[in-house]
C-alpha cells in the first residue's frame, strides 16, 4: 500500500524536498514565483519569474499544476495546460494591478479609445491581469520582455498598455513611444521611499541599487538598474563580492542568497523602513501547500469563452521572445 505523509499542523508538515518528491510520485508539478517564501520555493520543481513560469507550464504540459504564486499566475497556467488541473494553495491570494483593471472596464476604455482615435489600439497587457483582461488584449508581456513585445508592433499603431503605469512609463522611456497607460500599480512596488533609498545608498557606499519597473519613476531614478526578476538574478550571478540593494518583492533575497552567495543583499526599505512582503502572496503557507497538494484544490477555472483569446495573447508574447 503506497504511504504517504501527513499534515495536521506545521510540525507534520513535509520537508521541501520530501513535498517535491511526494509531488512527483502523485503526477503534480509545482511551479512557484521568487516572491514566495523560502519553503515554498524549496518545495517547487521550477521557480521563476511570470515568464519562465509561463513557458515551463506550456512546455510540461503536466496532468496536473500546484501554483505558488497569486491567482492570475494560476490561471496564466490554466490557459496554456487546459487540460491540467490547476490549483493554488489560497484562492484569495490576489494582485492589486490586477484588482486594478477590471475586463468590462478595459472594454469600455477600448471603445473609448477606438472612436477618438479612429483607430483601435494595440492593446498590451502586463501579465498581471485577470483571465477577462487576457482575453480583450492583444498581446501579454512581463517586466522581463516588455520592451521587446512593444518593439515588435508597428511605431504608427497607437498602443494602450495595460495595467501598470509604471512599467508602462519605463518602457515609454526605454523605446521613445507614447503609449497610453492605464492607471494601475503594484502596491508592494508603490511603498518604496526614496528618501529612506537614498539614506541606505549612503550607509552602504559602493552598493549596487537594482529596481524593478513597477517601482514608480522616483526609485528607478536613484537606481542603477532597472530589470525584471529575471534580469536581477542574471546580474547577481554573473557579480562576485558586490552589494546589492534590492528594490522588489523581499521574498527575492532568498533565491539571490541561495543561487549567487557570493554577494551580500540589502533590501530598499519602504516608507516604514521594513522589507515590502506582498501580502497577497504571504497568503500561500507551508500548510496550506501540503493540504492543496492533497486536496488537488482549491482549483482554479478560467471560462471557456475567455480560454481561445487569452490564449492567444499570451502565445504572440511567447512568440516574441
Amino acid at each position: 500500500m503506497e504511504t504517504q505523509p501527513t499534515a495536521t499542523d506545521l510540525l507534520d508538515v513535509p520537508q521541501p524536498e520530501e513535498i517535491r518528491q511526494w509531488a512527483t510520485e502523485q503526477g503534480i508539478l509545482i511551479l512557484a514565483h521568487s516572491y514566495q517564501e523560502g519553503y515554498l520555493q524549496d518545495s517547487a520543481h521550477f521557480v521563476g519569474d511570470s515568464l519562465e513560469l509561463a513557458r515551463m507550464a506550456a512546455k510540461e504540459q503536466p496532468d496536473a499544476i500546484c501554483f505558488c504564486g497569486v491567482h492570475f499566475m494560476a490561471e496564466t497556467a490554466k490557459i496554456l495546460c487546459p487540460d491540467a488541473t490547476v490549483f493554488i494553495p489560497d484562492m484569495e491570494a490576489g494582485c492589486s494591478l490586477a484588482e486594478s483593471c477590471q475586463a468590462k472596464d478595459l472594454e469600455r476604455y477600448q471603445t473609448h479609445l477606438t472612436q477618438k482615435l479612429g483607430r483601435r489600439p494595440v492593446t498590451v497587457s502586463y501579465v498581471n491581469c485577470t483571465a477577462g483582461v487576457k482575453a480583450l488584449s492583444d498581446v501579454i508581456c512581463t517586466s522581463g520582455n516588455a520592451q521587446k513585445v512593444v518593439d515588435s508592433i508597428p511605431e504608427d499603431n497607437p498602443i494602450l498598455f495595460v495595467p501598470d503605469r509604471h512599467l508602462g512609463g519605463w518602457i515609454n522611456e526605454q523605446t521613445g513611444r507614447d503609449m497610453i497607460l492605464w492607471n494601475g500599480a503594484c502596491e508592494v512596488h508603490e511603498l518604496f521611499s526614496v528618501d529612506t533609498l537614498l539614506e541606505t545608498k549612503d550607509a552602504y557606499p559602493g552598493a549596487i541599487t537594482l529596481a524593478h519597473p513597477e517601482c514608480p519613476k522616483r526609485i528607478r531614478d536613484v537606481s542603477d538598474y532597472v530589470l525584471g526578476t529575471a534580469g536581477m538574478l542574471a546580474l547577481v550571478k554573473a557579480s562576485e563580492g558586490e552589494t546589492f540593494i534590492i528594490g522588489t518583492e523581499g521574498n527575492m533575497i532568498y533565491r539571490f542568497e541561495k543561487e549567487a552567495p557570493q554577494n551580500r543583499y540589502v533590501p530598499a526599505p519602504g516608507a516604514s523602513c521594513a522589507c515590502n512582503l506582498c501580502p497577497h502572496m504571504q497568503r500561500n503557507t507551508p500548510e496550506k501547500l501540503w493540504q492543496c497538494l492533497q486536496d488537488r484544490g482549491p482549483e482554479v477555472f478560467v471560462a471557456d469563452e475567455l480560454m481561445e483569446s487569452a490564449k492567444r495573447a499570451l502565445n504572440r508574447m511567447l512568440a516574441v521572445v
